[in-house]
């Protein structure tokens, strides 16, 4: 195996799906950055939504903190078990905090990473409420997904979703991150689920999902390498 996708697995190692977390501490964790762009992972563990408690996404904490190691980039990732859901609910804690690393590091940009079936018919899906909350930006990540082999008319795990299955509008009554960030605090931001097989190295012992599973190594190296091109990028957007 690879030193990134042991890193990505000793970083996952550090996420506690279902533990609560520890007295005084909140469930989520923050990695300071020196580029202004956030990578968000709002379902690294297990959340509650309407009282119902849903699994995490697994390996999507590790890789925005591994992107984060890579880039410079800020990470904020949910690292034990949340009472509320982020990507859902208004005003909890989890938002209130990305709202100040936005303000008083000057971020440009959140990418908002999910985690995607392995049934699904995609690899990536990229959501941007159909190019509102990043207008400027949309071209530019499209360009670089597909500099890497994810577009739309790609077959299964390179095959790109865009704004369809998951546009980040979410249902009714829902508060995505994006949609918070982009139209709320008027920063672009865009989401991205990733199939299973582009982020799960290896299934942790404590995952939700009790059968063993092991995503596709060069398409986990891809996608590292992808989403940290994609900050790049970005910074060098920003920066006109």
């Amino acid at each position: 195996m690879t030193d990134l996708l042991n890193r990505l697995m000793e970083l996952e190692a550090d996420i506690h799906y279902k533990t609560a977390p520890p007295d005084e501490e909140p469930d989520f964790g923050y990695v300071f950055g020196h580029r202004p762009i956030l990578i968000s992972a709002p379902h690294g563990a297990a959340h509650t939504r309407s009282g119902v408690l849903k699994q995490e996404d697994d390996y999507t904490a590790a890789l925005a903190r591994l992107v984060a190691e890579m880039t410079g980039a800020h990470a904020l990732f949910l690292r034990y078990r949340s009472g509320t859901d982020a990507n859902f609910h208004p005003g909890v804690p989890y938002k209130q905090y990305l709202q100040e690393v936005i303000k008083h590091n000057r971020i440009r940009f959140v990418l908002d990473l999910h985690g995607a079936a392995a049934y699904r018919d995609f690899g990536l899906a990229l959501g941007t409420l159909y190019g509102r909350s990043c207008p400027n930006e949309r071209l530019l990540i499209l360009s670089v997904m597909k500099r890497f082999g994810f577009q739309e008319d790609a077959p299964w795990l390179k095959r790109l979703d865009l704004d369809d299955t998951f546009s980040a509008s979410g249902i009714e009554n829902q508060e995505t991150i994006t949609s918070f960030v982009s139209q709320k605090l008027r920063v672009p931001a865009a989401q991205i689920e990733l199939n299973a097989y582009l982020r799960v190295v290896r299934r942790q012992p404590d995952a939700s999902e009790r059968d063993p599973f092991q995503g596709d190594p060069a398409a986990i190296e891809r996608t590292v390498e992808m989403l940290s091109e994609l900050v790049r990028e970005l910074v060098r957007f920003r920066r006109h």
